[in-house]
Order: C-alpha cells, then structure tokens, then sequence
C-alpha cells in the first residue's frame, strides 16, 4: 500500500510538471489604431513655398497631390512639383475648338503634369485638437531622408461629415491682402497649403466628367483662396474661377473641354491699358490624365496683339478635384506655375518677378475657409 501511495503521489506530481510546461495560447498583439484626419482617408493637396525675393531669391515652388492615411499612424503622398528657378514652360495639352465667341486655341498646362506624379514621400502623423501633424521620413522607395520635414496643419470638420479640411496657418483670411509668409507650417521651405479629404478614391473613376462639370454642376459656385507670389509681393486674392456658372460654358466636340469668354473684366482693363481693345477675360478647363486632374488656362483678350489665342504670358493652372464621401464634386485644389516669357520668341526671360507661382482652391461655399 505504502508503495502504491508513493507512486500515486509521483504521478499526480509528474501531471503537475506538465501542466505547467503546456504552452498557453499566445495572446494577440494589441494593434494601435490612428485617428484618421477629419475620419478621411484620401486627400488631394496642393502645398507651397513661397516667399518674397529677399527671403528666397525666387526659389518658390509648389507641390500637388493626394496624401493616403492608414490607420497605423502611417501616411505616403505622390505628387507633382515645380520650382520657378526651373522655368517650367508651356506646353499644349489639346486645341479648344468651343465654336461662338470662343476662339479656338490650344489649351497649355506645363508638360510634366500630363505624366504620372514625378515624387512620393512616405511618413507618420498624428492628430490632437484640431491639429494634424505630418512628418515626412522617406522618399517613395522607401529610402531614409536626409532630414524629415514636418507640416503642422489645421484640421476642419466641415458640416455634413462628407468632406473635411486642412489648411496653414496664413491660408485662409481676407482679401485681397498683402501677406507675411508665416513660418508655423513647416521645419522646411513650405510656408502655404490647403487640401480636402474624403473616403472616395482618389482614381480616375470617382472623377468628374468636363461633361458633368457643364451639366450636373452647371450651377454650382466655386470660390476659395489664391495665395501668389508675383511681382515681389506673396498675396492672397480670389482665384480666377468665381464668375457664372459652367451651364455657360461652351463644349469642345470632343467632351474634353468647355470654353468661356468672360466681357468687360476690370483686370483685363488695367492690364492693357487701351480703351480701345476688348477687356475679355479668355477661359479653359480640360480634363487631364491619370487620375482627377483638370487643367485651367485664362488670359486677356487684349493681351494677343489682335490674334485669335494668347500663348505667351497665359496663366496655367493644374488642379486635382475634390470629391466627397459620395462622389460628387466639390471642387478643386491646385497651382499656378506660370513662368514669364518673351512674347515674341515664348522663351523664358529673366523678369522673374512677372511670373505667377501660388496655391489656390475652388470649392463650393460651404468648403470655403474663413475670411
């Protein structure tokens, strides 16, 4: 008995041992969830560095394109860039044959913005009180920086939770209004910058027709915000799309591009300076591969010398347009990069205070920032 006691005890303490050494089932890792900006995934974002010629020696530059946020705190960004020391010239997109009052002309953009973005950054972001701060580590490769650089941005809810906003300190107020570039945007040279975000795709199809823009949002108004340096000052004024609506404009066969001829412009007035020649406002907007990319052209009649088009000192504009949670258009974010050239030869001259180089938005009112 004494013996079969001495065994049972030695079992009981052998099936102890083993329980013990049993693995137990791993516990999941616990995964952080970011708040996404504004609860947005994708946006579209045009930022800027521009300044006055003492401060940068007119370096300005802009950057457009859609920053990706991930709820793991991580976000990637493809964009387009121009520098004004580069003198990116005018190229012609497509010929603008609108019939009426419309001459038909070429429809210019700068050539690098009908290819593929040129440059991406990878990095991290976080958001707290209305803040969004971006910090960006490594180039689309995956490569480390030299040095991050960081954004700190306004964050907006807009009423109506289908489309939300960010903005630089210095972005939105009155206008027209002289401005001192803030430096509170960046650790870099970025001094400006505005962008949207939805949880729509950023592809070509969740992407306004030049068709549907003339028709479904033929009524629409679409203001916001230009910030530009031109002529040694960095200024912040109505962007050029705030006049009639688009149901006014007229259609290139092709549904590629509508036309407008916009009478009796102020702007165009003081810029000719001759009584006698018509102060016409001359308008395009075409659509533009790969993704929700439009292009805008305008410039003053008088300007042409009595031709039919102007291809000399026009103002170009790229934009990427802005669609909210259900796909509609809101308008548009973009750049100006219009480098100034000799009318007569359309060669970059060295007058670089008379180029156009901004930032801008267009987006129906309820999107508009503060004055």
């Amino acid at each position: 008995m004494l013996w079969f006691m001495r065994r049972l005890i030695g079992w009981i303490v052998l099936g102890l041992v083993a329980s013990i050494l049993v693995p137990l089932p791993a516990t999941p890792a616990v995964i952080a969830v970011t708040e996404l900006p504004g609860g947005k995934a994708n946006w579209v974002v045009s930022v800027g560095g521009l300044n006055n010629s003492s401060a940068n020696n007119y370096a300005n530059w802009t950057r457009l394109g859609w920053y990706i946020f991930a709820t793991d705190g991580t976000v990637r960004t493809s964009w387009w860039s121009w520098n004004q020391l580069d003198k990116p010239m005018r190229v012609d997109a497509m010929t603008a044959s609108c019939g009426g009052n419309v001459p038909t002309c070429p429809v210019q953009t700068v050539g690098s913005f009908l290819d593929a973005p040129s440059g991406a950054f990878q990095g991290t972001y976080q958001t707290s009180a209305g803040k969004l701060h971006v910090t960006w580590t490594k180039n689309g490769s995956g490569q480390a920086l030299g040095k991050p650089l960081t954004e700190h941005w306004n964050l907006d809810a807009i009423p109506g939770g289908k489309v939300a906003r960010i903005s630089s300190d210095g972005y939105h107020g009155p206008v027209p209004s002289v401005l001192t570039p803030p430096t509170t945007f960046s650790d870099y040279t970025a001094t400006f910058g505005i962008g949207f975000g939805s949880n729509a795709p950023l592809s070509a199809a969740n992407k306004a027709s030049i068709t549907d823009i003339r028709t479904e949002y033929g009524q629409a108004e679409f203001v916001g915000r230009y910030i530009v340096a031109n002529r040694d000052t960095v200024r912040r004024e109505v962007p050029g799309l705030r006049l009639v609506g688009f149901d006014q404009w007229r259609s290139c066969p092709s549904g590629k591009c509508v036309g407008y001829r916009q009478t009796g412009v102020e702007a165009c007035a003081r810029n000719c300076n001759e009584p006698w020649k018509s102060t016409d406002r001359i308008r395009y907007l075409a659509d533009a591969p790969p993704a929700r990319n439009n292009i805008y052209t305008y410039w003053c009649a008088c300007l042409a010398q009595d031709k039919p088009c102007y291809k000399a000192n026009n103002h170009v504009q790229s934009l990427l347009q802005v669609i909210d949670d259900d796909r509609k258009l809101q308008g548009w974010v973009g750049v100006e990069t219009s480098t100034s050239v000799d009318p007569d030869t359309l060669k970059a001259d060295q007058r670089l205070f008379n180029a156009y180089w901004g930032i801008l938005d267009m987006v129906t009112p309820n999107l508009r920032g503060p004055e």
